[in-house]
C-alpha cells in the first residue's frame, strides 16, 4: 500500500514551484503524472519550461520536483499540441493548472469545457491570489511576497538567511495535493469532479494562522508592524533560494522576477545598464542567483533614486512581475483577502472573540464553512461516550440477532444419518 494513487492519471499544466510541488506529492504516492512541458528551444537559453528553470528553490531543488513522473513536450499554441493535450486529459481523473490565467481556456482545455465531457474531472487551479477578486488577474507565479515578508521578516540582523524557501509555492502545492486527494474520494463515490481554487496568498496566510491571533490580539496597528515599509536590513530576505530578489527603492522595499532572460533584458534596458547582459556574471539565471548580492549593489544603485511605486510601476509596464514587501497585518486588510473572506471571527470556549484565517481552498466557487467553533477541553466528553454507548449497544443487539438467526438454523437442519 506505498503507492495508493496508483492508476490515477494526472496531467501536469505548470510553470513554477507550486503546481509542480503538488504534481511531485501525487507522484510520489503512485499516480502516473504527466508533465506538459514547452518544446525545447535548442537555440535559446531562455527557460520556458520547468526543467530549465532556476525558480524559486534553485536549479538543483526545481529539477527534484520533477521526480517520478514523466514528460512531454507541447506546444499548446498550435493545433497539433491542443489536440494531443486534449487526447491526454481525456484519460486522466486529474489535471494540475498553475499558468497565465486564460492560457487553458484558450485552448479548450478550461474546466468549465472539459467537466462537460468529463464530468468526474478533478481540476485544481494554482495562483496567486484566487480565480476572483481584485488581484484575480495576477500572474501565477508570482509569490505572495507580501504575507512571506510578514512571516519571515521577524528575524532582526540577518541580511541573507542562508536558505529561504518560496512558502507561498510549496503552501499551495500542499493544499492543492490534500484537496486533490479529497476530491479523488468523492468523485468515486458519487462519479462527479469539482474545480479547486487554490491561492497562494491564501495558503501563505493559513499556514500562519497563529499570526493572525497574534494580529486581533494587538490590534489592527498592533506591534507587528503596520506602519508599512520596514525600514532596517532585516527586510532584505533573500540568496539564491528567496522566491524572488529583494531591493531597496528610495522608500522601501519591492520584490521582483529575476529569472527569465526576457525579463532581465526588459530590467537592464529600464535602468539603461544594457552593459549588463554582457557580463558572464549575469548572464543567466543560475548566474544572477550565484552573484546576487553583486547584482543587488549594481542595481540599487539606480534605484535609490525613485520611490517603490515609481519603480512598481515602470517594471510593470514593461512585463516583469514585481510586488511591494508590506507586513503581515497589512496584508490581512488587503482587498483580496476580504474578498475571499478568508479572516472570520471566532469564539473562544472563554467567550473572547478573536479570528482566524480560514482554508483558501474553494470547490466550485464555494469557501469552507465553519461549523463549530474550537471547543474547550473535555467539552464533548458526555455526547461522545454516549455515541460510543449507543454504538456498543447496537453492535451487541446485531450480535444476539445473529445468535439467534444461526440457532435456528441449526434446529432447521434434518438429523444428520449415522
Amino acid at each position: 500500500m506505498n503507492a495508493p494513487l496508483t492508476g490515477i492519471r494526472v496531467i501536469e499544466f505548470c510553470r513554477g514551484a507550486a503546481g509542480a510541488y503538488c504534481g511531485m506529492l501525487l507522484a510520489d504516492m503512485g499516480a502516473d503524472v504527466i508533465m506538459v512541458d514547452d518544446p525545447v528551444d535548442e537555440l535559446s537559453n531562455d527557460s520556458h519550461g520547468s526543467v530549465g528553470s532556476h525558480g524559486p528553490l534553485g536549479a538543483t531543488a526545481h529539477a527534484g520536483l520533477r521526480r517520478n513522473k514523466r514528460s512531454v513536450a507541447l506546444d499548446l499554441g498550435t493545433l497539433e499540441g491542443r489536440s494531443l493535450a486534449h487526447t491526454l486529459v481525456r484519460g486522466a481523473q486529474v489535471v494540475i493548472e498553475c499558468l497565465p490565467a486564460g492560457t487553458l481556456v484558450r485552448a479548450g482545455l478550461g474546466y468549465d469545457a472539459l467537466s462537460v465531457v468529463q464530468p468526474h474531472l478533478v481540476y485544481v487551479s494554482i495562483s496567486a491570489f484566487g480565480q476572483d477578486g481584485p488581484r484575480s488577474a495576477g500572474h501565477p507565479g508570482v509569490p505572495a511576497i507580501d504575507a512571506l515578508r510578514g512571516m519571515l521578516g521577524t528575524t532582526p540582523g540577518r541580511l541573507e538567511p542562508p536558505r529561504d524557501l518560496p512558502v507561498a509555492d510549496l503552501a499551495a502545492g500542499l493544499y492543492a495535493a490534500f484537496s486533490v486527494s479529497a476530491a479523488l474520494v468523492a468523485a468515486q463515490q458519487h462519479g462527479r469532479g469539482v474545480h479547486i481554487d487554490v491561492p497562494m496568498l491564501g495558503a501563505t496566510l493559513a499556514i500562519a494562522a497563529l499570526r493572525a491571533g497574534e494580529e486581533s490580539a494587538n490590534g489592527a496597528s498592533g506591534a507587528v508592524g503596520s506602519a508599512g515599509a520596514p525600514s532596517s536590513d532585516d527586510a532584505r530576505f533573500g540568496g539564491p533560494a528567496a522566491p524572488w530578489p529583494t531591493f531597496r527603492a528610495k522608500d522601501g522595499y519591492f520584490g521582483m522576477d529575476l529569472d527569465g532572460q526576457a525579463h532581465w533584458r526588459a530590467i537592464c534596458a529600464l535602468v539603461h545598464r544594457v552593459d549588463l547582459l554582457d557580463d558572464s556574471r549575469f548572464a543567466n539565471a543560475r548566474e544572477r542567483a550565484r552573484h546576487q548580492a553583486v547584482l543587488r549593489d549594481v542595481l540599487e544603485a539606480v534605484f535609490m533614486h525613485d520611490d517603490r511605486a515609481v519603480w512598481l510601476a515602470r517594471l510593470s509596464a514593461v512585463g516583469v512581475p514585481c510586488t511591494a514587501i508590506s507586513t503581515y497585518s497589512r496584508v490581512l486588510a488587503d482587498p483580496q483577502v476580504a474578498h475571499m473572506g478568508w479572516v472570520r471571527p471566532m469564539v473562544l470556549p472563554s467567550g473572547e472573540t478573536t479570528h482566524t484565517i480560514v482554508s483558501p481552498v474553494r470547490l466550485n466557487g464555494h469557501g469552507p464553512v465553519t461549523h463549530r467553533e474550537p471547543p474547550a477541553p473535555g467539552e464533548h466528553t458526555g455526547d461522545i461516550l454516549a455515541e460510543l454507548d449507543a454504538v456498543s449497544v447496537a453492535m451487541s443487539a446485531a450480535a444476539s440477532a445473529e445468535s439467534v438467526s444461526q440457532s435456528d438454523v441449526v434446529q432447521t437442519l434434518p438429523p444428520q444419518k449415522r
